[in-house]
């Protein structure tokens, strides 16, 4: 008979899902397995619901993925399934326990990449017998048995992936070897069949998923395949479809032909984590910062493609001055995005052989994020926290944009972002989560923009255009912020949006809002898509006058 077998995760959130659980469940069953059955589930259900979602399978082997951010739950799982059903044979994998000298009481632990070792486990357990120790040794080592890859998504997956991400790999493996990164140990690249890649992209589109993340380290490693993929991607512009690039490794000609797709389909997700070459070298990490400052340069201003970058704070011999510096060298790119992290001392990375020189304290169990150095006391370190908090607010909400354009040009960006990290703690505490009205009062009253007649226009726009919102928070309804009200008050293209009254005339670009004053009040209606496609949504500014509109399109 057949024995039930079962993979399982605890997902960080509903619209994540997971890619390992599909292959794996493939690999059992082209290894004679056909019982094998999947399950998914969020750290923030109850422990006992997904215990007994689980048992109703009742399972004879049970894998468990585990990651950074499920560790100690799936641990809290793993003891009630044992105690509920104590003959279950346990199997666990994932980053976060391949690297661990010995695995949870009564597992048998599967390192590195699991499908063959998998199907390997599955012929001793199946007939009743344990692996040999060389065996259960040889799984716990990182970088061997590689197996065939293979599809991971079926038919039956379908269902419970239409409003979820879609994690897609084309390869595994990375060239690189910076030693903060868990890739620097498997620098072997291999790729998946390009048409099986496009078999598996039709049957999810045909489904209806619309967002999709690949995983590959470096999807720009091979610059003919990543060109041919993106072409035909193009042919999709109502998706999404994220990547991680390298972006000094981008040549002009494959910036000549990024510079042709259709604008918002494809997110870039470019590392750029220091600027500071002793920092890059100690981590054995190579990056030519000019040519990446001058590709990301190109690709904002371009801006067809969706720019994230990412820095890293707390890097071997890497001051707060130092960490800051970078930040603003990035920011002046102006990137749709910029991610401020902090550094993890991960279980295996090669980047725990500096701890001593560079007295590390950090935490012991997930995150494992960096408390303090030699170079950045507890104090900086909790700077740079708020900090990271407030940028994220008030920058990477994208609510903001036209006002932080026009201040940054006067106003430094560290100086700028602090001023507003004290203003918050100054009149809130800094767990205390602000409203949105209160995130642009807070942002005036920093600033003092509603002194200035173009400030307080160019906030009023922010409010309304970059979020769709038919009413201005109060403090906008008030004294110098109100205007008469034009007679009509909805714009009659879908007798819904408002009109608001403006004291300038306004005009979008791609580089951002132009504000000339008026001597009459100007009326606009914002008017944003009924739904949300791609990376770049943006709204229509339509003018209005008493007989007749007259549209202007950002």
């Amino acid at each position: 008979m057949q024995p039930s077998i079962g993979i399982v995760t605890l997902n960080a959130k509903f619209i994540h899902s997971s890619l390992s659980l599909r292959s794996l469940r493939n690999a059992a069953r082209q290894g004679g397995f056909p019982l094998t059955w999947i399950r998914e589930f969020t750290i923030n259900q109850p422990l006992w619901k997904i215990a007994a979602e689980i048992q109703k399978h009742q399972p004879d082997i049970l894998g468990i993925s585990i990651y950074i951010w499920n560790r100690q739950k799936s641990f809290e799982l793993i003891e009630i399934l044992q105690k509920q059903k104590p003959d279950l044979k346990i199997v666990v994998g994932g980053p976060e326990v391949s690297f661990d000298e010995v695995p949870p009481p009564g597992c048998t632990l599967i390192a590195g990449e699991g499908e063959a070792k998998w199907v390997e486990y599955l012929g001793y357990a199946s007939g009743g017998s344990v692996p040999p120790t060389n065996v259960l040794d040889r799984f716990k080592s990182f970088g061997t048995d590689l197996p065939e890859l293979i599809a991971p998504y079926l038919e039956e997956d379908l269902p419970n992936l239409k409003n979820r991400y879609a994690y897609i790999e084309t390869s595994r493996g990375c060239p690189y070897l910076c030693s903060f990164c868990l890739s620097a140990l498997d620098e072997k690249v291999r790729y998946f069949d390009e048409n099986l890649i496009r078999e598996q992209l039709t049957l999810l589109i045909d489904a209806g998923v619309r967002k999709f993340k690949f995983v590959d380290r470096t999807f720009n490693l091979n610059p003919k395949r990543m060109k041919r993929l993106i072409e035909w991607l193009s042919g999709f512009p109502d998706r999404e479809f994220h990547f991680e690039v390298v972006g000094d490794i981008l040549s002009d000609d494959m910036l000549d032909f990024l510079s042709n797709v259709p604008p918002g389909v494809f997110q870039f997700e470019i590392g750029v984590q220091t600027l500071n070459e002793d920092v890059n070298s100690r981590m054995d990490r190579q990056q030519n910062n000019i040519k990446l400052f001058s590709a990301i340069k190109r690709l904002i201003h371009e801006d067809r493609i969706h720019i994230h970058c990412d820095l890293i704070f707390g890097l071997p011999g890497e001051n707060r001055k130092d960490a800051l510096a970078s930040f603003e060298q990035v920011l002046s790119l102006g990137p749709h995005e910029l991610q401020l992290g902090f550094l993890k001392f991960l279980p295996g990375a090669p980047i725990k052989s500096l701890i001593k020189e560079f007295d590390y304290r950090y935490l012991s169990v997930p995150p494992y994020e960096v408390l303090a150095n030699r170079d950045l006391s507890s104090e900086d370190m909790i700077f740079l926290k708020h900090f990271d908090e407030i940028f994220d607010l008030f920058y990477n909400s994208k609510r903001f944009r036209f006002s932080l354009d026009h201040l940054l040009q006067t106003i430094q960006p560290v100086d700028l972002f602090t001023r507003l990290l004290n203003r918050k703690q100054e009149t809130h505490s800094m767990d205390e989560h602000l409203s949105l009205d209160n995130q642009f009062r807070l942002f005036s009253d920093t600033f003092g923009l509603h002194h200035d007649p173009t400030s307080r226009d160019r906030l009023k726009l922010d409010f309304l255009y970059h979020r769709k919102q038919f009413r201005l928070p109060a403090f906008m309804r008030e004294g110098s912020w109100q205007l008469p009200r034009f007679e009509r008050t909805t714009w009659e293209g879908d007798r819904k949006t408002p009109i608001h009254t403006f004291t300038h005339q306004l005009e979008l670009s791609e580089t951002g809002a132009q504000l000339t004053p008026s001597e009459h009040p100007v009326y606009y209606a914002i008017v944003h898509p009924a739904n949300d496609s791609g990376y770049f949504t943006r709204p229509t500014l339509h003018q209005v006058f008493p007989n007749s509109p007259v549209n202007s399109r950002a």
